[in-house]
């Protein structure tokens, strides 16, 4: 990197919302900078100024100061892929790839099979609003459509997409093969056929200022850009960076074996993956978390680590959405044996807990009333499982 890049990276830090860096053992560096990451290794500007040599697998989260919205922020989503992310941009196809033309995401290329949906972008003011609504609407009930163009306006027809060309798109409809004219086409929804595709190694997923995401393959970050698998992310425009792989594993991505609830006002309430109990994101003494699980006393929890894991890392916290009255018992087994107790009332800070799974085959997680089951929104934040195969820190 340039001393001039650094230096104008570091400037924008100071002059806007202070960064972060999240390690995977729930450490927080507050006013610390991701400066670059390269062979492996992350460079961390820190808050008294010095550079600290981190392994990448430490890193969760990295939060950039001051990031400027894409271009086309506020306008609907292009391309939304499997896992996800979504995209602004122009769509085109050669054969069974798609290919997105953005001047923020540049060298994005996916096989149809990782494609979610398409929106081609052709309609505009109240068309472009029927269009989106219906779209939506078909998205959630997760069949195989195309929006083509009848009497001027959208309508969704059961069919798939095989193929995308130049001039027209290839498709089964009613089991007959057929080339639809590109023109005609607004859009179209595919459903998953086969496991999705997971590189090897660190991930990075992307979050840019205006609400796109795209994960890739880490390669490296300077201050220009995120770059890796062929496809670089203008840095100017990034938001955060939630680093992944095989290392570390967020509880909300697992399917539980066994779900124990106390019924309240006759019906269970759901354990729910990165948010609370009824909805809504985790939120505890005013700090929202994007990751964790929600669940309410009673209730228990039980997963397979299947002895992969070598710890549990979890911020525990009574949701800002209960009562005064909120208060509740978080405990953690692994194997039958508790690892970790802990009581929470509401507006409590979360109380950040780690405990050693190394070999443990069952985790389960258990929430028991305080004084009483009334309004015991038990929010499990950041809720993780990880390997520090990695090492230390350099210098520790």
């Amino acid at each position: 990197m340039s001393r001039t890049a650094l230096a104008l990276l570091l400037v924008a830090a100071t002059a806007a919302a202070a960064p972060k860096i999240v390690l995977v053992d729930g450490t927080e560096l507050d006013d610390a900078l991701l400066v670059a990451v390269e062979k492996g290794r992350a460079s961390v500007q820190e808050a008294g100024g010095g550079l600290r040599q981190l392994p990448v697998e430490s890193l969760v989260l990295a939060t950039a100061p001051d990031p400027q919205r894409t271009p086309a922020a506020g306008s609907p989503f292009n391309l939304y892929l499997r896992g996800g992310d979504r995209l602004r941009g122009a769509v085109t196809g050669d054969g069974d790839h798609v290919r997105l033309d953005s001047p923020v995401v540049v060298g994005l290329r996916v096989h149809l099979d990782d494609v979610a949906a398409v929106r081609f972008g052709r309609l505009l003011g109240a068309l472009q609003a029927s269009f989106g609504e219906a779209f939506d609407r078909e998205m959630k009930r997760g069949r195989d459509v195309i929006v083509i163009q009848r009497d001027t306006r959208p309508f969704p027809v059961n069919g798939r997409v095989l193929g995308i060309g130049e001039s027209a798109l290839n498709v089964r409809v009613e089991g007959d093969l057929r080339d639809l004219d590109f023109a005609r086409v607004y859009g179209f929804i595919r459903t998953p056929d086969r496991p999705p595709t997971t590189p090897p190694g660190v991930r990075a997923r992307v979050h840019l200022a205006g609400g796109e995401r795209v994960t890739l393959p880490l390669e490296r970050v300077t201050a220009e850009a995120v770059e890796g698998g062929g496809v670089r992310v203008a840095r100017e425009h990034v938001e955060r960076i939630e680093f992944l792989g095989d290392h570390i594993a967020h509880l909300g991505e697992f399917d539980p074996i066994d779900v124990k609830h106390v019924a309240l006002f006759g019906e269970p309430p759901p354990c729910r993956p990165d948010g609370m109990a009824l909805g809504g994101p985790l939120r505890i003494a005013n700090r929202t978390y994007e990751r964790g699980l929600g669940t309410l006393s009673y209730s228990r929890i039980e997963y397979v680590l299947g002895g992969r894991w070598e710890s549990f890392f979890v911020r525990c916290g009574i949701d800002d959405a209960a009562g005064p009255e909120g208060d509740a018992i978080f405990r953690i087994l692994g194997d039958g044996k508790v690892l970790a107790e802990i009581r929470r009332r509401r507006g409590e800070r979360p109380e950040a807990v780690r405990v050693d799974v190394a070999g443990v085959d069952r985790l389960v997680l258990e929430n028991l009333p305080g004084e009483s089951y009334v309004s015991d929104f038990c929010d499990w934040a950041e809720a993780r499982v990880f390997n520090t195969r990695a090492g230390p820190p350099e210098g520790e």
